[in-house]
């Protein structure tokens, strides 16, 4: 696999993007497709609030030296609190 520049990624970007997924070059096609779309990192919603408050007291916890347990760790992950 070869990392792409820039313009090279804006240019297949744009390919993409207008549904011309199918390209030629020297005699050649090429088929392009997504194999894989990037997940995003999961914040705390503004709009909850007790989540919200939980996520900044697991912060203040951990910067204070708190221990925490595996089972405790995996369960903040599983609702989004770290």
């Amino acid at each position: 696999m070869r990392k792409l520049k820039r313009s090279e990624a804006k240019l297949i970007k744009d390919i993409v993007h207008q549904n011309h997924t199918v390209i030629e070059i020297d005699n050649k096609r090429y088929f392009l497709s997504l194999v894989e779309e990037p997940e995003p990192m999961k914040q705390p919603s503004k709009t909850n609030t007790k989540l919200a408050q939980k996520y900044v007291q697991t912060k203040l916890d951990i910067l204070r030296g708190r221990n925490f347990s595996i089972d405790d760790v995996v369960e903040m992950m599983d609702n989004g609190v770290l």
